[in-house]
């Protein structure tokens, strides 16, 4: 009960369920001053994260603190870590494992072992359904069948197929490295959810994090080239791929400062039970 109520509280406060939550408030209290204020401000809600300038300048927030956080060149470490997200299951009509939109993670992590950063790769990443007997397999599973299409050695793959939010993996992992003598790992997950997972294993793993991005969902601004008179239009009207990226934005804020309400023990440091060294 407790993760399903961490799923769906948050849904109030996403773009799309704040602003028809102001709605339907407006509506019932119609007769009231202050009903259409309300109707107002929750279609204004929707309209302003449905932005494609609002969506941009979120992500653009988090991808440029991402991309900053990776150090070049990549050093060594003793695991290569994807997170889950961005596989679909290969459950019929599909012919196997699917690749969605962040399935740049796993490819990131079979290119890392590829380059010889690490020796093992760990895929992660639990079952997370709702409707009763889902026979989807924890995603983790897909992930590790997927890299052996793609040429990994079975030997190579470790699996963590039970956490089911990144708060659950940076623990089970660190659990998982501290059994393995792991002293650093190389973390990939795409670059929006960077920041959030990176605190949340610093905090919770005991582990040295080596942070990783990928799945860039913009150019860089310096790329994206200049504004003209139709695209400031375009960017000022609503758009259902633009919300999808804001409530990206603010999933992930939400997150992060979740992590920092619940959690306020500080970081494991060297010298404790637990932490590496």
């Amino acid at each position: 009960m407790g993760f399903l109520l961490s799923k769906l509280l948050p849904l109030l406060l996403y773009p799309l369920g704040l602003g028809l939550s102001l709605g339907v408030a407006g509506w019932l209290g119609r007769r009231r001053r202050w009903g259409p204020w309300l109707g107002a401000g929750g279609l204004g809600v929707i309209w302003l994260f449905a932005m494609p300038l609002t969506s941009r300048q979120l992500i653009w927030g988090l991808e440029e603190r991402a991309a900053a956080l990776v150090p070049e060149p990549i050093p060594q470490a003793d695991a290569v870590v994807v997170l889950g997200g961005g596989l679909r299951p290969p459950l019929p009509p599909r012919a196997g494992v699917e690749v969605a939109e962040g399935g740049d993670r796993l490819l990131t992590g079979v290119r890392l072992l590829n380059q010889q950063r690490a020796p093992l790769l760990v895929t992660s990443g639990g079952s997370v359904s709702f409707t009763s007997g889902d026979p989807a397999a924890p995603e983790a599973i897909w992930a590790r069948d997927l890299a052996e299409e793609l040429g990994v050695p079975p030997e190579r793959i470790l699996l963590n197929p039970h956490s089911r939010t990144t708060a659950e993996e940076a623990r089970d992992i660190g659990e998982l490295g501290r059994q393995r003598g792991w002293r650093r790992i190389i973390l990939v997950t795409s670059a929006y959810h960077l920041p959030r997972s990176l605190k949340s294993f610093e905090r919770r793993s005991g582990l040295e994090v080596i942070p990783v991005a990928c799945d860039f969902q913009l150019p860089e601004r310096a790329q994206f080239g200049a504004p003209t008179a139709a695209s400031l239009v375009m960017d000022l009207l609503p758009s259902a791929d633009a919300l999808e990226l804001s409530t990206v934005a603010v999933k992930e804020h939400l997150g992060s400062l979740a992590y920092r309400l619940r959690d306020r023990r500080p970081a494991l440091m060297p010298s404790e039970p637990g932490a590496p060294g």
